[in-house]
């Protein structure tokens, strides 16, 4: 008797709605993960939430739950303007309720009103704080806030960063987010991220950052970067270095994360704790109050 692979949910996920980044039609990505049998899907899109509407559409056709996120821009300060380079870091933020839908609706809205820095709608900790109620945090991809303090060997700024999110989410809100895709950068984050993980009694998640529906796609996502780059297939000015990133199926991501079971059971824990009900096909008309 054959026993079924452990199932696992893709919680980082991004949709064409990256714009020039991400390869994926958001209709292939649940038709993909109904095949794969996966139970859930997450759509993090860098800055937008344009995708939530048609994530819930595509996901109630194929049978899958859709988990609404956004995969922000942190920076330390939303309002500051000037000539000089800021540090912007990804951070991955998944609404568990309606109300942490709503605040990741204003989260990405005062991104583009309040913080847009050189085109990117950027937040800091200040605005994440004022809307952090009924949202979950993944710690981020290599280019998030935590990985790059590691990658500088700043330990313990990277400690520092993480009891951050933990007093603005709350502990049982941050899972410390691993990725398998063949880079050395990101083993070397691996260790780090459990290391603290462990030392603050966190959860450990894995994710697979996914930009592209197969693992052929991955010329064709190269292309999408050159024409963001303003660049050429032959001198290209950006690439992803492994073809890694793409939606695996269940028995590759349980594979990936061996060392890490806990890492693909808790992809199922967050899927079950995210529930957003978007009332659709409704006329939602404001309701003013008038003087008597």
């Amino acid at each position: 008797m054959t026993l079924p692979e452990p199932a696992c949910a893709h919680l980082h996920v991004h949709s064409e709605y990256s714009l020039l980044d991400g390869a994926c039609k958001i209709e292939a990505l649940a038709q993909r993960a109904a095949e794969f049998g996966q139970p859930a899907l997450g759509l993090t899109d860098h800055g937008v939430m344009n995708g939530a509407v048609e994530l819930h559409q595509a996901c109630a056709k194929h049978g899958v739950k859709p988990i609404v996120g956004c995969e922000i821009y942190l920076v330390d300060d939303h309002a500051a303007r000037g000539p000089g380079r800021t540090e912007r870091n990804h951070l991955t933020l998944l609404a568990a309720d309606d109300a942490g839908y709503r605040n990741l609706v204003k989260l990405s809205s005062a991104g583009f009103l309040q913080g847009l820095q050189r085109g990117k709608p950027s937040v800091d900790m200040g605005l994440i704080e004022r809307y952090s109620e009924g949202v979950i945090a993944l710690t981020g991809c290599l280019a998030s806030r935590f990985c790059q303090r590691l990658l500088d060997d700043r330990v313990d700024d990277a400690r520092a960063h993480a009891d951050d999110l933990r007093n603005v989410f709350g502990p049982d809100n941050v899972y410390f987010e691993l990725q398998k895709n063949g880079l050395a950068p990101q083993e070397k984050c691996n260790e780090g991220i459990v290391k603290i993980a462990r030392e603050v009694g966190g959860s450990l998640v894995g994710t697979g950052d996914v930009h592209y529906l197969r693992r052929e796609d991955y010329d064709h996502h190269t292309a999408l970067l050159c024409v963001q780059t303003k660049s050429t297939i032959a001198a290209p000015k950006l690439t992803f270095d492994t073809n890694e990133f793409y939606l695996r199926d269940s028995g590759e991501m349980v594979a990936a994360f061996e060392q890490w079971p806990e890492a693909i059971a808790n992809t199922l824990e967050i899927a079950e704790r995210c529930t957003v009900e978007l009332e659709l096909g409704k006329q939602l008309i404001p309701s003013f109050q008038t003087p008597d």
